[in-house]
C-alpha cells in the first residue's frame, strides 16, 4: 500500500467503500422487496441490477469522448442520489418506482466500469499492484458489507443499509474528485465503426472454441447466480430472524469467494480435476441450497456453491486472456458482460413459473453440455501444448 501513488491510493479507497457499500444494500433491497408482497418485485431487483450490463460494449467509445475521471465523479453522486430517494418511498408502497429508482441507480453505474478501467491505465506503474491488491480485497469487502447491514437491521431498520449505501457513493466521488492525471486524450465516435469492432469481438467468441467455452462458462454461471439471488429471501425465512439470513448468506457468498480463489491453482486451469471439482460441487449445493429447509446446511451450500462460482469465473477470465487477442480483449469481455447480464435476470425469473426440480434439472442438462464442451478443449489445450513442446 505504501508504494502505491496517491492516485492508486485514493481509487482504492473510494473502490473499497463503495463495493462494501454495494454488498450491504443488496441483501436489504431483497428484503425491501419482500414487503411488497409480489415474487416479481424480487425477481425484478435482480433484473434491474443485471440488465444495464447489456449495453456495456456500446459504452467504451461513448466514454472515451469524455474526462473519464469526471464521469466516475457524477456517476457516484448519481447512485448516491438516488438511493436516498429510495430511502423516501413509503415501505411496501409504489413498486414501479422502487424498480424505475434502482434501475436509474445501476443503469447509470455501468458507465463507471469502462471509466474506471480507462484511468487506471494511465496510473503508470501502478496499474498491476492496484489490480492485484484490488483483486485480493473484493470478497473480503463482501463479507464486511454483509456484517454492516446485517448490524443496521438487527439494531434498527433495513434502510439504514440503504442509506449507508448511499454514504459510501458520496464518500467515494469525494476521494475520486481529488484525482489528478494529465490531460486524457478523447475521441470522436462513429456508430458504423463501433458495430464494426464489435462484430470483431463476437467473431472472436464463435471462432475461437478456447473463447467460447469460456463465455458458456460464464453464461452458465449466471443462470446459477440469478436462481441463488432469488432465493435469498425464501433461504432467509429459515434462519430465526429471517431477514438477517440475507447478510448472513451474503456473508457466505464473501466467504466462499476467498476460498474458490485459494483453490484454483491446487484445482488447475485445464485439468479434468478441477471440472469435476466445479460441475458436481456447483450442481449438489445448489440442489442443497433449493431444497433444505434447515438455515446451517443451506448456508454452507451456499458457501460450497460460492466456492465453485469463483473458480469457474477465475478459470473463464484466464481462458480468455490467454487465447484472445490483447487487443480484442476488451470487446470480448465487454460481450461478456451483457451475456452475463441477460442470462442472470432469466435465471432470476424462473422462480415464479418453474418448480424448483425442474429448475435443477434445467441446470443439470446445462451443466452437462458444458463439461462435454469443456473436455474437448481440454484435448485441444494438451495438443496444443504438445505441438509446441516439439516445436522447441
Amino acid at each position: 500500500m505504501k508504494s502505491l501513488s496517491r492516485n492508486s491510493k485514493l481509487l482504492l479507497y473510494g473502490q473499497a467503500l463503495s463495493y462494501m457499500g454495494d454488498y450491504c444494500v443488496l441483501p436489504a433491497l431483497l428484503i425491501l422487496s419482500t414487503y411488497y408482497q409480489d415474487y416479481w418485485v424480487v425477481s425484478g431487483v435482480i433484473i434491474v441490477r443485471s440488465i444495464p450490463f447489456i449495453i456495456q460494449p456500446f459504452l467504451g467509445v461513448f466514454v472515451d469522448k469524455f474526462n473519464r475521471v469526471n464521469i466516475m465523479f457524477w456517476t457516484d453522486l448519481i447512485r448516491g442520489g438516488i438511493f436516498l430517494g429510495i430511502i423516501l418511498l413509503p415501505q411496501g408502497e409504489y413498486p414501479i418506482l422502487f424498480l424505475v429508482l434502482l434501475l436509474f441507480s445501476y443503469g447509470s453505474g455501468v458507465f463507471f466500469n469502462p471509466a474506471r478501467l480507462s484511468v487506471m491505465s494511465l496510473l503508470g506503474d501502478d496499474i498491476k499492484k492496484i489490480n492485484t491488491i484490488f483483486a485480493k480485497a473484493t470478497t473480503l469487502f463482501v463479507i464486511i458489507g454483509a456484517l454492516i447491514g446485517g448490524a443496521f437491521l438487527v439494531l434498527g431498520t433495513v434502510k439504514a443499509a440503504v442509506a449507508f449505501n448511499a454514504l459510501t457513493y458520496f464518500v467515494s466521488a469525494s476521494f475520486i474528485r481529488l484525482i489528478k492525471l494529465h490531460k486524457q486524450k478523447v475521441v470522436k465516435a462513429q456508430g458504423e465503426k463501433m458495430y464494426l469492432s464489435l462484430m470483431v469481438g463476437f467473431k472472436e467468441i464463435l471462432h475461437n472454441s478456447f473463447v467460447l467455452n469460456a463465455v458458456f462458462t460464464l453464461m452458465t454461471m449466471a443462470f446459477l447466480w440469478g436462481i441463488v439471488y432469488s432465493y435469498f429471501p425464501i433461504v432467509s425465512q429459515y434462519f430465526g430472524k429471517g431477514e438477517v439470513g440475507n447478510f448472513l448468506l451474503t456473508m457466505g457468498m464473501g466467504i466462499g469467494g476467498l476460498i474458490g480463489a485459494y483453490l484454483v491453482n491446487k484445482w488447475g486451469f485445464h485439468s479434468h480435476k478441477g471440472l469435476l471439482y466445479f460441475v458436481f460441487l456447483s450442481l449438489i449445493s445448489l440442489a442443497v441450497y433449493m431444497f433444505s429447509i434447515e438455515f446451517m446446511i443451506t448456508f454452507v451450500s451456499a458457501v460450497f456453491f460460492f466456492i465453485s462460482m469463483e473458480y469457474g469465473e477465475v478459470i473463464s477470465k484466464i481462458k480468455i486472456q490467454e487465447n484472445a487477442a490483447n487487443e480484442i480483449q476488451g470487446r470480448v469481455f465487454a460481450i461478456c458482460e451483457s451475456i452475463i447480464g441477460i442470462c442472470m435476470s432469466i435465471g432470476s425469473t424462473m422462480i415464479n413459473f418453474m418448480n424448483p426440480l425442474l429448475i435443477l434439472i434445467l441446470m443439470i442438462v446445462m451443466m452437462l453440455g458444458l463439461a462435454i464442451h469443456t473436455i474437448t478443449v481440454n484435448h485441444l489445450y494438451l495438443k496444443k501444448s504438445k505441438s509446441l513442446d516439439v516445436t522447441t
